[in-house]
């Protein structure tokens, strides 16, 4: 779900059986998560990949 953010393109994170968290595209156009994200890394690579193609459509 994308949120309101001034400075970033960010989204809310919300996983059955996991703590909600933020992902968001920083200036410099690289995928940033909230630093108490506590998913496995090729859960968080979908996710991302997921957004990218996205935004690329």
């Amino acid at each position: 779900m994308q949120i309101q953010d001034d400075f970033h393109e960010t989204y809310a994170v919300i996983l059955d059986g996991y703590h909600s968290f933020c992902v968001w595209l920083d200036s410099s156009s690289t995928w940033r998560f909230s630093r108490h994200t506590s998913v496995e890394p090729g859960i968080l690579d979908q996710i991302i990949s997921k957004l990218s193609t996205t935004k690329e459509n």
